[in-house]
């Protein structure tokens, strides 16, 4: 922390205090006698420094390359910071509020105006760092070490921290988390437990990506026709069909039968005239070779008329090409 703030030209932090979670590190009651928040200084102006030394060694296109594979887009480290942001308590001290802490002398008033106030502008977490990726390559592979040296405070920050909250005099580190579960596309998911959770305990429950309260995961028993029907999110009311499992749902009365072809069965539940769900009941007409016919369920989008059609959606293909096909085989 201490070689970050130099390569900053701020003064190392009188108190550097470890925080077991980001909602520790939110909820802090940050003081006048921890100085102004640090983060722009820390990390961005000190990468667009960097940058502008490593173009004049290194063509812009090649920097551009080297970033693109060694830093690849990482999907779940971003799903999980954005379900933080989400997540943890905002303060957004008003410009009163930031007056308070800084006194009402000119410089504190245009501080004040300045100053950054929301978490997820306060604090640097490991998406906001994954940049340093590429310029480490540039130091032990293309030997561009005395350009890349100040980055090698928060080099090692990203390898042992989670979240950073840094100010003039007081620096906090949040633990990195103790869970991070995801399915086959990296979207935030455990089916029987948090999908993110830090040390402290704090946890995020996450189903296919799509963020719902503990006891759908944890109590599935609860998840009943009524309980689908209580909920306003469509989003979590999809999940919760889906861990009930569209075959029971269908089985319980939760939809009705819409159309039937040589394909399937086209199941729909309206809510609202813009709020549906829809599924395709498919019993396979090519029989496996043991001779049983796979009988199964696809959710499918509520704006599809025909069983053919909703197959061929799931298969990204048009109706007239999928019953070519089926025709075909």
């Amino acid at each position: 922390m201490r070689l970050a703030y130099r390569a900053a030209r701020l003064a190392p932090p009188a108190r550097i205090v470890w925080c077991d979670g980001p909602q520790a590190l939110a909820g802090l009651a940050v003081s006048r006698d921890d100085g102004r928040n640090v983060r722009f200084q820390l990390v961005d102006r000190l990468r667009r420094q960097i940058v502008s030394q490593i173009e004049a060694r290194i063509h812009r296109k090649v920097l551009a390359a080297v970033d693109s594979a060694v830093n690849p887009a990482d999907t779940l480290v971003t799903a999980a910071a954005e379900a933080v942001i989400r997540n943890v308590p905002e303060q957004n001290l008003s410009v009163l509020g930031q007056l308070r802490r800084t006194g009402l002398s000119l410089a504190g008033v245009l501080q004040a105006l300045t100053a950054p106030r929301s978490f997820s502008s306060c604090a640097a977490g490991s998406h906001d760092l994954s940049w340093l990726g590429a310029y480490d390559y540039l130091r032990e592979v293309l030997g561009l070490h005395a350009e890349a040296e100040p980055l090698r405070g928060l080099m090692q920050l990203a390898t042992s921290a989670g979240w950073l909250l840094p100010h003039e005099h007081s620096c906090w580190l949040a633990e990195r988390p103790n869970m991070l579960c995801a399915d086959a596309r990296d979207r935030l998911h455990h089916a029987s437990g948090p999908a993110l959770r830090y040390p402290d305990g704090w946890s995020i429950w996450a189903w296919r990506g799509v963020e719902v309260p503990r006891w759908i995961i944890e109590q599935q028993d609860r998840i009943t026709l009524a309980a689908i029907d209580d909920q306003i999110d469509v989003q979590v009311r999809r999940c919760m069909i889906e861990i009930m499992t569209p075959a029971r749902y269908v089985a319980l009365g939760g939809a009705t039968r819409v159309a039937e072809d040589e394909t399937g069965i086209l199941w729909r539940r309206n809510w609202l005239a813009a709020d549906a769900w829809a599924a395709v009941e498919v019993v396979n007409a090519t029989p496996e070779p043991d001779g049983a016919r796979r009988h199964f369920f696809l959710q499918v989008p509520a704006n599809l008329h025909t069983p053919r059609e909703a197959v061929a959606w799931t298969y990204g293909m048009r109706a007239e090409a999928y019953t070519h096909l089926v025709q075909r085989t």
